[in-house]
């Protein structure tokens, strides 16, 4: 058999997942606030927009990498990755390979 629930007890249960959902926001709002924060006091003393110059000399494992001319290796369609004598060679490869 199954138990009829009261008006009053309907009353608390609404009332606990409202406190909770009041506490949730307000905790939500409190921390994204905290954070805008420390994102304008951190950019005032700190000079983060120096430009780091990537230098693709050497791959994770040590191996010399061998990279094509320009910006040939970002716009090709197609790069394979040979290695052959302990180096890494990227090679474009030509539209009419494809």
């Amino acid at each position: 058999m199954l138990h009829q629930e009261t008006t009053r007890s309907l009353g608390v249960a609404f009332g606990l997942i409202g406190a909770l959902l009041a506490i949730c926001v307000i905790t939500m709002v409190a921390w994204t606030s905290y954070n805008k924060r420390l994102s304008r006091k951190a950019t005032r003393r700190r000079h983060s927009n120096r430009y780091v110059p990537i230098r693709l000399e050497r791959d994770t494992l040590g191996r010399r990498l061998e990279l094509p001319a320009g910006e040939l290796a970002y716009t090709a369609p197609e790069v394979r990755v040979v290695l052959k004598d302990g180096v890494k060679a990227y090679l474009a490869v030509d539209a009419e390979e494809l």
